[in-house]
C-alpha cells in the first residue's frame, strides 16, 4: 500500500496495541496535568472522552480511512477546550505533548528511527497549525501560535538543532545564493565513534544525553552564521556558509580537538570521526553530500577521530 506516512504504516500495530499507554503518557505529563485541574477537567473523562477519540484519528489517517484536517474529533475538542476557558497557548502545550508522547514511544521502540519521527510530524504539523487557527479569535494571535508549531517542525525533538528535512532546505538555498554571489560553502559531517556501544552499555537515555551534550558541545563552536542539524542518529551536519575547504578543515579539525577533550558526563571520553567538503561549480546537494560522505567513511577506515577532506 502506497502511504505518504511508509514508517507510520509499518508500525500501526504496534501504536494500536499501545494506545491506552500513548494515551496516559499524554496525560501524565506534568504540564497537561496542571492545565486540566487548572479547568477543572477530569483526567479520566478527558482521557475517555477525547484524548482515545484523537488517537484514533490519528490511527485512521495513517490507515488512510481519513483525510489530514478531516477531524470532528478535533473540532469536538476545541468546542469544549472554548467551554472550559482554556487559552490558546494551553492548546499548544497539551496538542505539542500528544505529539511528545506518540514520538517518545514509538520512537524508542524503533530504535530512534528518523523516518518515523518526520512520518509523524508530517501528520500532526499538517492537523494541528490549523487547529490553532480556528481556535484563536484573533489573526494575529494564530499566526503567532503557528510561527511555533513551524519552529517545532524544523528542529530535531531531542537536540533543537535544525532537523534533516530543514537542513536539505539550507542546502538549496545555500547552492543558489552561492552562484548568485559567485561565492563557495562547504560542508561539516561527523559522527559519534562506536556510539552503539554507548547505547548497550548505558542504555538509550543516557545515549539521548549524550546527544545533547554533544549538541550543545559543537553549537559553542561554530559562528552564528553556521548552521549545525541532526542528520540522522548519532550523526551530525555543519553548514558554513562563505568558507572553503581549507577554513571548513581547520575548523573541523578544532571540532574533533574539543570533543577528544571533553568528558561527557556518565560515558567519559568519546570521539567522533569527521568529512569535509566544498560547493564547486555544477555541485548539486546530492553530490556535495556524497563528497563528504565518502569523506567521513574514509575516516572511520582510517581509524577514526580524524579529519578527511573529499
Amino acid at each position: 500500500m502506497k502511504t505518504k506516512v511508509p514508517e507510520l504504516y509499518k508500525n500501526i500495530r504496534f501504536i494500536i496495541d499501545n494506545k491506552e499507554e500513548i494515551v496516559n503518557s499524554w496525560t501524565e505529563i506534568l504540564d497537561v496535568q496542571e492545565i486540566l485541574n487548572k479547568h477543572d477537567i477530569d483526567i479520566t473523562f478527558f482521557q475517555t472522552r477525547y484524548a482515545l477519540p484523537v488517537l484514533n484519528y490519528f490511527i485512521s489517517v495513517i490507515k488512510e480511512e481519513n483525510q489530514i484536517g478531516n477531524c470532528p474529533v478535533i473540532i469536538n475538542l476545541i468546542n469544549y477546550f472554548k467551554e472550559k476557558n482554556i487559552s490558546s497557548s494551553e492548546l499548544f502545550i497539551i496538542c505539542i505533548n500528544f505529539r511528545n508522547s506518540l514520538i517518545k514511544k514509538t520512537f524508542h521502540f524503533n530504535l530512534l528511527d528518523e523516518q518515523l519521527y518526520e512520518d509523524i510530524s508530517y501528520i500532526f504539523d499538517n492537523n494541528f497549525r490549523g487547529v490553532l487557527q480556528i481556535f484563536n479569535d484573533t489573526v494575529a494571535t494564530a499566526k503567532e501560535e503557528s510561527q511555533k508549531f513551524y519552529e517545532i517542525s524544523i528542529r530535531d525533538h531531542l537536540t533543537n538543532l535544525y532537523n534533516r528535512k530543514m537542513f536539505d532546505e539550507m542546502i538549496d538555498k545555500e547552492i543558489q545564493n552561492t552562484k548568485r554571489n559567485k561565492t563557495t560553502f562547504s560542508l561539516i559531517l561527523f559522527d559519534i565513534d562506536h556510539f552503539k556501544k554507548v547505547n548497550d552499555k548505558y542504555g538509550h537515555n543516557i545515549g539521548d544525553k549524550v546527544l545533547i551534550e554533544l549538541s550543545n558541545l559543537v553549537k559553542k563552536s561554530v559562528r552564528d552564521i553556521d548552521s549545525i542539524a541532526r542528520w540522522g542518529g548519532e550523526e551530525f551536519i555543519i553548514l558554513m556558509t562563505e568558507t572553503n575547504i581549507k577554513d571548513a578543515v581547520v575548523k573541523a579539525k578544532k571540532i574533533c580537538t574539543r570533543i577528544e577533550n571533553h568528558s561527557f558526563n556518565t560515558v567519559g571520553k568519546l570521539t567522533c570521526s569527521f568529512g569535509v567538503s566544498m560547493y564547486e561549480i555544477n555541485d548539486t546537494a546530492l553530490s556535495i553530500f556524497q563528497k563528504v560522505d565518502k569523506a567521513l567513511y574514509t575516516s572511520k577506515e582510517n581509524g577514526r577521530n580524524q579529519v578527511t577532506t573529499e
